[in-house]
């Protein structure tokens, strides 16, 4: 066999192939930030979340509405026949029955203080008709109120604390609706760049598979040329024939295996293999860095940055409202109401308004209204030990919550750890058989050895450039499960949003005071703009987004 030839082997054999085999179909070749920008902008269900959150800032609005002011207007018309009073008879000698028909307008404004005051300024407008007033109005009286009422709560009810208590509840709840976005989110990102990483191990298996064809198949004719000029034997052939088999069954498994990884990836962007692009390509490699040993740094992000940690905060918060309004909900029922206005009585409509004017009638009332639970407020009672409890919970939670983040961030820290010593040890040994394989091609050039031999070197490298690629994958997916625990995977990639910026991203959906397939489409649209300029003013993701190792 020529040296060129073998030359041509080994190149074939040792060269690093990133991607995986072309086909005749159009590739779709992703950075991960590009697939990542895809995933964020397609996924349904972080469509889903986007929109919760906005749902919950509505309801916060919503709540604010209670402050709103209203105009009450009524119209009432009676028709009543009473028996006389004594002194109904004294002034209608020949009648035997009182017989009124009145009309009565009602018209005010109404709304609560942050005090808890209810206020009201209402005119009332009576058209009085009876047996009464006929003889000297005919047409009737017109009976006029201009009035201001209030009922402030002295106890029960009383000032911002139980008056705000839905409107604070509003703000928190939308709070932990955010955080739970964030957690949906980061779930999302972290299983769609860990499916990223399982495509390009899926990729270098196959590309170490395809190069392992290719040395048996080099060998197999060199063995059948050797054999036809009576230098190999038959059973150098069969050995380089099942060699080469075997071979091509393994690459058969990587092939279909890259084939699944790719659409397991596809599903996160909402993609379709059968779409425009056939193969998923992944561009990136999984490099590796040092790791700090330092876990409180970790510890101490996870406080400022998890979800969850951050959500029991705000659900503290929240337990805190409920046992204050619970508390203010057990005092009695006492009620400061008054009132001042000015009334007046005329035959003629116009001349009522000159006399609401002169305010020569006026008229006040000042009084207390007490209502007090005979069984000793249960309800109440019953309520306040709910939230008490209900917080009690909640504290329980969060204890729990620091522990197991304390377990999952030590782990997955030791695990990252470990892959990275890992891939130094296999670059080492994928060094050495390289470096042995080839030397026994060089000797069976010679005849100083047999295929047998050579296809054994080759498996051994091809199981450590294998085990290299998968440690530089495990560690990627060690450091995903650390980064998921402190809850930084969307700092780290520059994909982290606040409260108010993902706002102002979905009122535009509801500018037109609608929601269309094509508003939606629009919004989808800007979010991918968005995401695009993000991914382009942040500098390359970090082969690990952590601090360096620390002496």
């Amino acid at each position: 066999m020529s040296n060129s030839r073998w030359g041509w082997c080994i190149v074939v054999c040792l060269g690093w192939l990133a991607g995986a085999e072309k086909s005749q179909g159009a590739e779709l070749k992703l950075t991960l930030p590009e697939y990542l920008a895809r995933v964020l902008t397609n996924n349904e269900n972080i469509q889903m979340k986007m929109l919760e959150v906005q749902i919950s800032r509505k309801q916060y609005e919503a709540q604010k509405g209670m402050f709103e002011p209203a105009w009450v207007t009524s119209f009432t018309h009676e028709d009543r026949r009473n028996a006389l009073t004594e002194e109904q008879k004294r002034n209608l000698f020949f009648a035997t029955l009182f017989n009124e028909r009145n009309n009565r307008y009602d018209s005010g404004v109404e709304m609560v203080t942050p005090s808890g005051a209810k206020v009201q300024l209402g005119y009332r407008l009576n058209e009085l008709r009876n047996n009464l007033n006929q003889a000297n109005f005919p047409d009737g009286e017109y009976l006029s109120t201009l009035s201001l009422a209030v009922t402030q709560p002295l106890l029960k009810d009383f000032g911002y604390a139980a008056t705000l208590a839905n409107l604070r509840a509003a703000a928190i709840n939308s709070d932990i609706t955010f955080q739970e976005y964030r957690k949906a989110l980061i779930e999302i990102v972290a299983r769609a760049e860990a499916a990223y990483w399982d495509v390009y191990l899926a990729q270098q298996q196959y590309a170490f598979s395809t190069d392992s064809v290719a040395v048996a198949q080099t060998l197999l004719a060199d063995n059948q040329a050797k054999l036809a000029v009576g230098k190999s034997s038959e059973l150098d052939v069969m050995q380089a024939e099942a060699g080469l088999a075997q071979r091509q069954a393994l690459a058969n498994e990587a092939r279909q295996k890259l084939y699944e990884a790719a659409n397991r990836a596809m599903i996160f962007c909402s993609s379709s293999v059968l779409g425009p692009h056939d193969r998923f390509v992944a561009v990136d490699e999984p490099k590796a860095g040092p790791m700090t040993s330092d876990t409180l740094y970790f510890r101490t992000l996870a406080d400022q940055l998890n979800p969850d940690a951050l959500a029991l905060r705000h659900q503290l918060a929240l337990d805190g409202v409920r046992i204050n309004f619970a508390k203010n909900q057990r005092l009695p029922q006492l009620d400061l109401k008054a009132s001042y206005g000015s009334s007046d009585i005329n035959p003629n409509y116009q001349g009522i308004w000159r006399n609401l004017e002169a305010h020569d009638y006026p008229a006040w009332m000042l009084g207390l209204e007490l209502r007090v639970p005979l069984g000793g407020n249960i309800k109440a009672r019953k309520e306040l030990d709910a939230a008490r409890l209900r917080r009690q919970n909640t504290l329980l939670a969060l204890q729990s919550l620091r522990v197991q983040l304390d377990n999952l961030i030590d782990a997955a820290h030791k695990t990252a750890d470990s892959y990275y010593d890992n891939i130094q040890r296999y670059a080492k040994v994928v060094e050495f058989n390289q470096n042995l394989l080839k030397s026994q091609l060089d000797r069976l050039e010679v005849g100083k050895t047999d295929s047998r031999t050579v296809l054994e070197t080759e498996q051994d490298l091809f199981e450590a450039r294998l085990g290299l690629v998968q440690s530089q994958v495990r560690f990627k997916r060690a450091v995903l499960d650390l980064e998921q625990s402190v809850g930084m995977v969307l700092q780290a990639r520059n994909l982290e949003l606040s409260q108010s910026d993902l706002a102002h991203r979905t009122r535009a959906l509801l500018r037109s005071g609608k929601i269309t397939p094509q508003a939606f489409a629009e919004f989808l649209q800007q979010v991918q703009r968005e995401y695009e300029l993000r991914r382009q003013s942040a500098p390359p993701i970090p082969p690990s987004t952590l601090p360096p190792r620390q002496p």
